[in-house]
């Protein structure tokens, strides 16, 4: 490596630590140097020619052996698949439910909508976890508190980011072993839905994510194309793939002694020439295509979040791809004007959805004078340009650029701020117009989340303001009353679920408004996280995770007390529990997951539903017996529980009373 390449280098180190990339809050996100990029890049190259799934720099591979700069790092490289069913599964987009039991984070938490994978990817990677050799390298470096650096390029890549997602939800969040993990790809393809996105945004892990993707690299792209549209060029594609990290030669061995001949150059086939260029076009134009259609399908939920159209025709008609990116992305780019001599300049995007457009946008051919089946070619060739760019130009990161300081220059003729936009990245300002104002809707649409988040703080105690309207309701004056309500029924006849049900007074009745109040507050949240028209990491925020778990405590016994008030369902046999509010599902599972325990279909705050259909006629006392025994278990469980906040529950002392006296 020349000196000057080095001192390039040598700048990764201060630029990843300049960028304050957030993460969970009991991860930790390891902090890439030159040397690991380094490594990690050289390493995920040799991994393609090892006979094992990986490979690690604790040994020398081809020169990727560690560094004094790189020994306290654990660096595993994943090796990728060449074949074509290691990236389709089947003849559409090959996805599949990600293993709860491995991945119980990468769900919508509140709806319990779990994400989708790559199949291939996937099975790879559990069978790479059933390897026992795999999993102890890595319990042992857990043990020695090792900092953990995951790499692969092309589908190796893939495996990385499954191997990365796993470690963070095993030891992180299960375990709650904190030690720095991070993960750096090449030319990944994209390996799950948006889902899997939302979850990783959640969880704020977006920071152990970086990938480097060359500006017309395809396989990034390629999983947005179904393996039906690509599947006559692919075999072929992947083989020239093959043939880059692995040549052959035409010239099978000579077995006649050395001496006797005369010394030949030994032929090799010109792997470059396994696709032709028509070939290429086919491949490119369909990859493109279908990136096209997934970045506008998307573009239109951008602009227009609650139009029901889209969905239709998506359902009816349109069958795009599931897959979408997370993580940072660093596009490695060179406007269309500039030499090819000229060093790659890096633009950083953290944004799942900014990055969808710039993988299409930065694939568009960037004059009509082109010739497709040359760039068609060249996006093939791409794929394999990480390590060549690394030695020829350095990843130049003191030229990154956030996207978020751009947005507002975008639509400028020249670019203003002494032409900031040109100056620190070409590619990005000779973006088609189409592109730009895809870019804004992104940007609109993270700022509509915030105001939805804002609307919602106004009816929270916490940030009330003077510029508040009168007649807003705050969330926990409301609680206050229902707490008062309930301490006015203690020591009398009846308490206050009891009173409640027979709406004798006119406590009874404000009582029964008040709750209808709250329960439009909450279905009014509920529906946003529906929409997806929050932040990703609204239902991890503490101080709502907090007040809905006290909201559900004190009034889902008023909404049991309502529905068997109104004798609701004895007509159609169904029960409380098969028709409870979204807004006690969604506040409990956020309850749940904040606390990493499983989901209880019976918990404190419901129970007395439970408790109300035991007591109803014709009943057997077997049945009834039974369960009057498993529910006081429960309630003793949850009374022992320091999380549950003890006057803030309804123990039921009262339906539980009318229960023994029946069972009595």
């Amino acid at each position: 490596m020349t000196h000057s390449t080095y001192n390039l280098l040598t700048k990764l180190c201060f630029i990843f630590r300049k960028r304050a990339m957030e993460v969970e809050r009991d991860s930790m996100k390891l902090t890439l140097t030159n040397e690991h990029i380094k490594a990690a890049c050289i390493l995920s190259m040799n991994a393609h020619n090892h006979s094992q799934d990986y490979v690690t720099n604790t040994k020398k591979h081809g020169g990727a052996s560690s560094s004094s700069t790189t020994k306290d790092v654990l660096i595993i490289a994943f090796k990728g698949s060449m074949e074509v069913n290691g990236f389709y599964q089947d003849d559409h987009f090959g996805e599949t439910n990600v293993d709860c039991n491995m991945f119980p984070s990468l769900q919508r938490i509140a709806e319990g909508q779990l994400a989708k994978v790559n199949g291939s990817f996937l099975q790879k990677f559990k069978d790479l976890l059933n390897n026992s050799g795999f999993k102890t390298k890595l319990e042992k470096a857990v043990k020695k508190n090792k900092k953990i650096l995951f790499t692969g390029h092309s589908s190796g890549g893939a495996i990385a980011s499954l191997a990365t997602l796993w470690m963070l939800d095993e030891y992180t969040r299960k375990q709650n072993i904190r030690f720095p993990i991070g993960c750096v790809t090449f030319g990944s393809p994209l390996i799950g839905d948006g889902t899997l996105t939302h979850a990783v945004r959640r969880e704020k892990w977006a920071g152990h994510f970086t990938h480097f993707v060359i500006e017309h690299d395809i396989v990034p792209r390629m999983m947005l194309a179904p393996k039906t549209s690509v599947k006559e060029h692919l075999p072929n594609v992947l083989k020239q793939f093959q043939e880059k990290v692995n040549p052959v030669t035409t010239q099978k061995p000579n077995k006649i002694p050395k001496i006797f001949n005369k010394s030949t150059p030994v032929k090799t086939i010109d792997h470059d020439q396994l696709v032709n260029g028509k070939q290429a076009e086919a491949f490119f134009e369909h990859v493109l295509i279908n990136a096209s259609t997934v970045a506008s399908h998307d573009a239109f939920d951008l602009m227009e979040p609650t139009n029901s159209l889209k969905d239709k025709l998506s359902a009816d008609f349109v069958k795009v791809s599931p897959y979408r990116p997370f993580g940072f992305y660093v596009f490695c780019t060179q406007g269309e004007d500039l030499a090819p001599s000229t060093p790659r300049q890096q633009l950083v995007v953290e944004n799942p959805n900014a990055v969808l457009q710039l993988l299409f946008y930065f694939m568009q051919l960037p004059n009509e004078d082109q010739d497709l089946a040359q760039f068609a070619l060249q996006s093939l060739t791409e794929n394999f340009g990480y390590e060549k760019e690394l030695n020829k130009n350095g990843l130049q990161l003191e030229k990154t650029v956030d996207i978020k300081q751009l947005n507002k220059h975008l639509l400028t003729s020249n670019g203003d701020t002494d032409d900031l936009v040109p100056t620190r990245n070409k590619a990005l300002l000779d973006l088609t117009a189409s592109a730009k104002w895809c870019l804004l809707a992104v940007e609109e649409a993270e700022k509509r989340k915030e105001k939805n988040m804002n609307e919602i703080k106004k009816s929270m105690r916490e940030y009330i303001s003077n510029e508040r309207e009168p007649t807003t309701k705050i969330i926990e004056d409301m609680l206050d009353e229902i707490v008062v309500y309930g301490k006015k029924h203690r020591g009398g006849n009846i308490d206050h679920y009891e009173a409640f049900k027979l709406q004798k007074d006119h406590d009874d009745f404000k009582a029964n408004v008040n709750r209808l109040e709250q329960a439009k507050i909450w279905d009014v949240i509920v529906e946003m996280v529906r929409r997806k028209d929050l932040p990703d990491d609204f239902e991890v925020w503490g101080e709502l995770v907090d007040l809905g778990t006290r909201f559900r405590r004190v009034y889902e016994p008023l909404d049991i007390a309502n529905y068997y008030r109104h004798s609701k369902g004895e007509d159609t046999g169904s029960r409380y529990m098969e028709g409870r509010p979204k807004r006690y599902k969604f506040t409990q599972r956020w309850y749940e997951h904040a606390n990493v325990t499983a989901f209880e279909l019976v918990s404190e705050s419901n129970f007395v539903a439970e408790v109300e259909e035991l007591m109803k006629p014709k009943k057997k006392s077997e049945e009834v017996n039974e369960g009057f025994k498993n529910i006081i278990t429960k309630v003793e469980k949850w009374k022992s529980d320091e999380k549950i906040a003890y006057e803030d529950v309804f123990w039921g002392e009262s339906v539980l009373s009318k229960l023994q006296e029946k069972l009595a």
